[in-house]
């Protein structure tokens, strides 16, 4: 089973993507903010990191900056959720192997993003 961590600071979102995730068969991991995050994605061998740019603590950025500088870590492939826009400040999209805003398509996007990457 592949095990995914979602990081993100809204529950609704947590929760839909915990959600579609099982149903698809993952093993879900949940942080609600980026400390908690890094702790999880230490201390857990994964498979895929979806997280969210805008975060207490660490946002998305900063969470793939430090697990790209470990040799360990680097190779997790990394998914970048945003509700950001290229009008409002829309994250560096080269930190992640993916970028998928927050918007009516997230499931199916996730979901898609999961099979080409994991």
């Amino acid at each position: 089973m592949k095990t995914i961590l979602i990081a993100d600071d809204s529950p609704s979102i947590r929760k839909l993507l915990e959600l579609v995730l099982r149903s698809k068969g993952y093993q879900v991991l949940i942080a609600e903010e980026g400390r908690q995050a890094l702790k999880i994605a230490f201390e857990n061998d994964l498979d895929a990191i979806v997280a969210d740019e805008e975060m207490p603590r660490l946002n998305g950025s900063e969470i793939f900056r430090i697990l790209m500088a470990d040799p360990e870590k680097r190779s997790i492939p990394r998914i970048m959720i945003s509700g950001l826009t290229v009008e409002n400040g829309q994250p560096a999209k080269e930190l992640a192997d993916i970028f998928i805003p927050k918007d009516t398509n997230l499931k199916i996007n996730i979901i898609s993003a999961l099979e080409k990457l994991v």
